[in-house]
This record gives structure tokens, sequence and C-alpha cells, in this order.
């Protein structure tokens, strides 16, 4: 309830609050710099808000960030590989937002990058710089 996030002291998100029932479907429209996407990254527990807090399936999104994390599916409209990381990197860090412990999360990774055939290649970045 009244979730705030300012940026620099400008309000991107001003004391929303909102609650969907379980089985209801929520579709989050508005214009561009609206603060949705800061809303949606503040629920999965991407960003933290600056005041109040909210609640998902039950678990607080500051307290229970795990639990959280955990019990929800967050797709962005933009791609979520960082281009500064290496591929490896890059699922580190989702495997840190998932609370996947380490060894499991070294295994996963090996497997992964098998499976799409790029374990040569775990070090580079996931958008090479153009030479001329």
């Amino acid at each position: 309830s009244d979730l705030s996030k300012k940026f620099n002291g400008l309000a991107a998100v001003d004391n929303a609050n909102f609650t969907v029932k379980e089985g209801e479907v929520l579709a989050f429209l508005g214009p561009n710099g609206a603060g949705k996407t800061t809303t949606i990254s503040m629920l999965a527990t991407i960003l933290e808000p600056t005041s109040g807090t909210a609640e998902i399936n039950g678990f607080d999104i500051i307290k229970n960030k795990s639990d959280v994390r955990k019990s929800i599916g967050v797709i962005f409209q933009d791609p979520s590989l960082d281009d500064e990381l290496t591929a490896c990197e890059n699922l580190i860090f989702h495997g840190v937002m998932y609370d996947i412990k380490k060894e499991l999360m070294e295994d996963r990774i090996s497997e992964l990058l098998k499976l799409v055939d790029l374990l040569e290649r775990k070090d580079d970045l996931v958008i090479q710089p153009i030479m001329n």
C-alpha cells in the first residue's frame, strides 16, 4: 500500500494502491513515463520502493524477496540480458535473482550453455562490438 519510488527526488510512482484477488487478471496500462515498469519492477523485487510496501501471494516484497521471486513470473517488454555482461554473468545474475544455490547454479549454467552450444563462449560479452 502507498507504494512509491523516487529517483533524484522526482516521483516515478506516487502512493500506488491496488488489489488483485486470486483468479483475477490485471491489465496495467498507461502512457510512457506513467510508472508502469517502475511499479512492476518494485512488485517483482527488482527495485526497492522509496516508501510503502506490497504483498505478492502473501509475501512482503521487502521482507520476503526470495519467496516473491519464486512465486511469480515476469516478462518485460525489453530483453533482460545485460549486454555489458558475459553470457555466464547474465545467467549468474538471474540465478541470484531466483535465489538458486551456488552449486546448483553452476551445474545449471553449464547445462544451459552446453544445450545452446555456447559453453566455449561463456566469457564473451552478450553483444560483441562491431570492428571496422
